[in-house]
């Protein structure tokens, strides 16, 4: 019985080590998202790797049949893969997923089974054909490196028992491969083969670091920036546009005289894009955006800001939803919002936000689009807000340039979301007004306290129609070809959302580019939507607002700053650098909300966005493209160098025979033939004698070639001379034991196959 186990392990150890090795690197790299080892996907994982080592095997055996299977296999776990990371955000959040270690992603179950159909085969098919077809040591460390090399990309420790096992088991197979080649009598891997695996395996990293998606923004930089440099640029100065407000657009595409000077330090938990100003008119001919007086000024107190905004909660517009539908019956299914009254509590709480100045004083406070209040800590400011929601000192005073603050605000994007989801803004304008006006009489016939935030909704409702009708002068002046372009994009929708989400996205999915340094020909949006598809976010900016404002919305130019990401929790700076221009759009039942059409970004896009606030990824394409390039060329020359250099090696050989001596060239013969052919069957054939090499090929290949090393050994030790007719011999023995080595190469290979397929 014991007799029977060896023999069995024996005849399948170079499938069980391979097969261990693909299920430990599959596991590890689960591990990497948190996936324990005693679990579920442990069994599908092994499941999975018995199929694919079965496959392998039949493939080994029946080339052709096997071959098609594998490309049906290959091209349906292909698709099925892109099919689960996808969604609707074009695999967006799994690159978050995948890039942070489930950190800023939740982890989903169609991640894990897009690793198992196609991680999983991978490692398996890697291992499988460098073990038990080509053996290659390199390719195997790199593919065992894999899943580590995720660990480091994440920035987690990696499990020192799957780094050991893996290690293990490859020395393992390098010692079992070094066995089974002795035991055939074969010979070991020389310096060309382990120079070219070498360059192979440093080709094969960087092309897949190329294509790993890289962070746009350094982790830890602020932290390395503290410590090891100079950050005297706070004592640079900004210009008056960073402190006042400006005349018209074009402070966010000012790039040029960025100086990367740190303006705030903000500490929240996620943090919004931050307004410092908006501007209502476009001028066609200059093309800038100007701020329409009425919605500049200071109309409200800081207070009276806070009390009016404070009912603008979609929390407390569902709890009046469902109020109303208590005192009348059928309330939300009449317009479409039983999916809200009947939700559970949507959560709009307020949040704070904390800023703290740095060396710099302004007239303005940073303001998130649902701002309620600033809190300057007791200092004694005079703040008004505009009709925009700009928050201003009276008087045009800057605080003070170290100034601590606070900004209560509702959240710009989970709420929202939900919102739009259950048809909370799937109304007109003229339903939406309808809609409110009942709600505001039902609940101030009852008494009910909700009718102050009905009332607020609804007076935000009006001022949205006014705001339309203050620009309809204005947007007369779009051109026919940026109303033709709306109307495309927008084709059987029906809601402001609906339509201000496919502008964002239109940007996002044809072939757009974010390009500060790009200088244009022709500033006009037309030309930019049409033409250079590529500029600043004020070019996106203006774009976009045009766009919405053709189909009827009510849209606005913001300027203001997008904050940079830290390697610290809840941590994030302003500078200079971070301004940046967006749309705001009027949505029914919600207020003024921010969309983001400058790529690559996808701000209100719920798969796009990583609600806390996570890394921003870019593939380096260009480099990819230089090295598969490089590969291309590199793989042709390879080629060109198997298909012609024996045909070209072996012409200039005989060239040279026909220039030498008679005498010379027999020898030359028979050193070529040691050296170029039989060393491809007989190890060291340089140190045979001319006699012992004859026997082995005549014992291996049946060809005789004792005559010619007779006529050699006369030639080269017994004084003999060589003619014309020596050399014709010598050759002609050559040639014949060049076709021998051949015959017996090819019968060799047929006959490890027929073995194989016996097995």
């Amino acid at each position: 019985m014991k007799a029977d186990t060896r023999k069995f392990a024996e005849e399948h150890l170079r499938l069980i080590l391979p097969f261990i090795l693909s299920v430990v690197l599959s596991t590890s790299l689960y591990s990497v998202y948190l996936i324990n080892f005693i679990s579920g996907w442990t069994l599908a994982i092994i499941g999975v790797c018995i199929l694919m080592f079965a496959l392998c095997e039949f493939i080994n055996k029946h080339h052709f049949v096997g071959g098609v299977i594998f490309a049906v296999v290959f091209m349906l776990a292909f698709s099925s893969f892109f099919r689960l990371i996808m969604g609707n955000d074009y695999g967006e959040s799994f690159q978050k997923w995948f890039l942070t270690g489930a950190e800023q992603a939740d982890t989903r179950i169609d991640y894990l089974v897009a690793f198992l159909i196609s991680f999983v085969p991978f490692f398996c098919v890697v291992v499988y054909y460098f073990t038990n077809i080509l053996y290659r040591m390199s390719f195997l460390t790199l593919t065992s490196l894999i899943p580590f090399a995720v660990y480091v990309k994440v920035m987690s420790e990696a499990d020192i028992v799957y780094i050991s096992i893996a290690a293990i088991l490859n020395v393992a197979l390098f010692m079992e491969h070094t066995h089974a080649e002795q035991n055939r009598n074969r010979i070991t891997v020389g310096k060309k083969t382990a120079l070219f695996s070498a360059c192979a395996f440093a080709f094969v990293l960087l092309v897949i670091s190329s294509a790993i998606p890289k962070e746009d923004d350094a982790r830890y930089y602020e932290k390395f920036e503290d410590l090891f440099m100079d950050n005297s640029n706070n004592s640079i100065k900004l210009d008056d546009d960073y402190s006042f407000l400006s005349e018209f657009s074009g402070n966010a595409d000012s790039y040029r005289n960025f100086t990367n000077r740190r303006m705030y330090s903000v500490f929240a938990e996620s943090a919004p894009y931050f307004k410092r100003q908006t501007f209502d008119y476009y001028d066609f001919v200059l093309d800038h955006w100007y701020a329409e007086p009425y919605y500049s000024e200071k109309a409200y107190s800081a207070e009276e800001w806070s009390e009016r905004m404070s009912r603008l909660s979609l929390s407390e517009l569902q709890r009046a939803i469902r109020a109303a539908d208590g005192y009348s019956a059928g309330f939300s299914e009449k317009y479409g919002l039983d999916r809200i009254a009947s939700y559970s509590d949507i959560n709009d709480e307020p949040k704070n936000i904390y800023i703290q100045s740095e060396d710099f004083g302004a007239v303005y406070y940073l303001s998130p689009a649902r701002a309620l209040n600033i809190n300057t800590r007791n200092m004694p400011y005079d703040i008004n807000v505009t009709r925009g929601g700009v928050f201003l000192n009276a008087g045009n005073i800057k605080h003070d340039p170290m100034l601590p603050y606070v900004i209560s605000c509702y959240d710009e994007y989970i709420p929202r979301l939900l919102w739009f989801e259950l048809g909370g803004s799937d109304l007109t304008d003229a339903s939406c007004t309808e809609m409110l006006t009942e709600l505001r009489e039902i609940l101030d016939e009852n008494n009910d306290p909700l009718y102050l935030n009905a009332d607020a909704f609804w007076q935000v409702q009006k001022e949205a129609e006014e705001y339309k009708k203050i620009t309809e002068k204005n947007n007369e002046q779009i051109s026919d070809s940026v109303k033709a372009l709306a109307d495309e994009i927008t084709a059987g929708m029906n809601y402001d959302w609906e339509k201000a989400t496919a502008f964002q996205n239109y940007f996002m999915r044809n072939s757009y580019v974010y390009d500060l340094d790009y200088v244009s020909r022709d500033t006009s949006p037309e030309y930019f939507l049409f033409e250079s598809k590529r500029g600043s976010c004020s070019d996106y900016a203006s774009a976009f607002v045009l766009l919405a404002r053709a189909s009827g919305l009510a849209a606005r130019y913001a300027e203001g700053y997008m904050p940079d990401i830290t390697g610290t929790e809840n941590y994030y700076v302003i500078r200079d650098s971070c301004s940046h221009a967006y749309p705001e759009v009027y949505i029914q039942n919600m207020g003024w909300v921010v969309f983001e059409p400058t790529v690559p970004s996808g701000y209100m896009d719920a798969s796009f966005m990583d609600q806390d606030n996570g890394v921003n990824v870019t593939i380096d394409y260009d480099l990819m493209l230089v090295m598969c390039i490089i590969a291309g060329i590199i793989l042709l020359s390879v080629l060109a160098v198997i298909i012609l250099y024996p045909a070209i090696s072996e012409r200039l050989f005989v060239s040279g025979i026909n220039r030498a001596a008679p005498g010379e060239g027999v020898v030359m013969i028979y050193k070529r033939l040691c050296s170029i052919h039989a060393s491809k069957l007989i190890r060291n054939p340089d140190a045979c004698t001319p006699y012992e090499l004859a026997g082995k090929l005549e014992e291996m290949t049946g060809c005789d070639i004792s005559e010619a090393v007779l006529m050699l050994e006369e030639i080269a030790y017994g004084g003999k001379n060589a003619d014309e007719n020596s050399v014709r011999t010598a050759m002609g023995y050559y040639n014949e034991a060049v076709a021998s080595i051949k015959r017996y190469k090819k019968e060799n290979r047929n006959n490890r196959r027929m073995v194989k397929h016996e097995k």
